[in-house]
């Protein structure tokens, strides 16, 4: 079974996980960046958009998730204007084979949502499914 490590990166900030993301289970492209980016995807649209779900109503969410385009990324702009410039940009890399990075870019990890999604995303990627 393969097992990845991995880590949250807001801005400039490194947050390390403890957790493991088997990647058997949501792997849906080459390397284990398209398996974590579809994990945090799901979660994102479950637990931000989903029923009773509250704080970025104002948003919404579009995957971004392409091994043709090398692309693995879920992108938030506002519900009002589908083409404007992004307003959170949550990013998967690859650090290796076996390892995968989450970053989380623009405007919205510098407002008052910051620490919400920094803790949600450390949260999915340690394994967990729960919402805040």
């Amino acid at each position: 079974m393969t097992r990845v490590a991995l880590s949250v990166t807001a801005l400039l900030l490194t947050l390390p996980l403890s957790g493991c993301l088997d990647t058997q289970t949501y792997e849906r492209g080459p390397g284990p960046k398209y398996g974590l980016a579809n994990l945090v995807s799901d979660q994102i649209r479950k637990c931000w958009f989903g029923a009773g779900a509250s704080g970025f109503s104002d948003y919404a969410a579009e995957s971004d998730v392409n091994p043709v385009f090398n692309r693995a990324r879920i992108l938030l702009v506002p519900k009002n204007d589908l083409e404007a410039k992004p307003l959170l940009i949550v990013e998967a890399t690859d650090k290796n084979k076996s390892q995968a990075t989450i970053s989380a870019y623009g405007p919205l990890m510098q407002g008052a949502q910051a620490a919400r999604i920094n803790a949600d995303l450390k949260r999915w990627t340690s394994g967990s499914q729960a919402c805040s």
